[in-house]
């Protein structure tokens, strides 16, 4: 378990410079292999900054949405600990991320770009998918550094047993099932079958191509949601919330689920987003950025 790394004039968490670098090299790699996909590469870096900011923002909301029950159901509690240590209570309500608000807020940000400037947004998605699990691979390594996101109590072979830590005393007390680098793996893996079916998909001519546009985005939704739903079952940590018998995160899978079989069968998935761009009203200001951006 390391957190951080300790740089003498500050502390760097381990897990933010992990999934930066899982992020960044799957950028460089999907930049580098864009251009043989017919893919503006300078639309790649664009979009995926766009889908960046809305990583942060989704993956925070989600948070802070598994929060407010515990802060409605202890109101006058909490106003009284925000008063007394306000960077302390924001912490609280905002220091964590969910994977599932982050997922959703980079689609969404890639959709705002793609629609603003008239790039198809299934030709950025098929080339993102791919390096969607290889960076969500560094992330859960970064959670096993960190000691968050941690497994049920295990005795058997790859048990983990973590140092005691103040912010989550419970860890140290008993053997832990490794659940993060289970999922780091399995990311890992469905990143290099994502990369082995998209590169044989696009060496045959473009009539004889069995996977249409967004149909490997669907894949990868429907292999992450089944297997998460499972995961679920091994971890060990309360944080992210339960309704019922059923965690945040399984809700969230089961909800996603016919996203992802929508991604698979539906035929005309790309018209129904060309449509809604072209809709959109094309300034002079609107064209002129564009161009810029770009």
């Amino acid at each position: 378990m390391l957190p951080y790394i300790d740089l003498g004039i500050m502390q760097l968490p381990l897990y933010s410079l992990l999934f930066m670098i899982g992020f960044a090299i799957a950028l460089i790699l999907a930049r580098k292999i864009g251009g043989s996909y017919g893919i503006n590469k300078d639309d790649i870096i664009f979009a995926a900054i766009y889908g960046a900011i809305g990583l942060l923002i989704g993956a925070k909301v989600v948070f802070f949405i598994t929060k407010l029950p515990k802060v409605i159901g202890n109101f006058s509690t909490f106003i009284n600990f925000f008063k007394a240590d306000t960077l302390e209570a924001l912490n609280y309500l905002f220091g964590g991320m969910v994977f599932y608000g982050g997922l959703i807020g980079f689609c969404l940000g890639v959709l705002r770009y793609s629609v603003h400037f008239k790039v198809k947004l299934f030709d950025l998605a098929d080339l993102y998918t791919p390096f969607l699990p290889f960076a969500h691979g560094f992330g859960r390594i970064g959670c096993f550094c960190a000691g968050c996101c941690y497994g049920i109590e295990y005795h058997g072979p790859f048990a983990v047993q973590f140092p005691y830590n103040e912010l989550t005393p419970e860890l140290s007390e008993v053997p832990r099932f490794p659940v993060q680098l289970l999922e780091a793996l399995l990311n890992f893996i469905c990143s290099g079958v994502l990369l082995y079916i998209m590169h044989k998909n696009a060496k045959k001519k473009l009539e004889e191509r069995k996977l249409k546009q967004g149909q490997l985005l669907g894949i990868y939704l429907t292999y992450y949601l089944i297997a998460r739903t499972f995961l679920e079952m091994l971890r060990g940590d309360a944080i992210r919330g339960k309704v019922g018998f059923l965690s945040t995160s399984q809700i969230i899978s089961i909800l996603l689920i016919p996203i992802a079989i929508f991604f698979i069968l539906a035929r005309k998935r790309q018209a129904i987003f060309t449509d809604a761009s072209l809709n959109v009203a094309s300034t002079p200001e609107t064209a002129k950025s564009s161009q810029i951006a770009r």
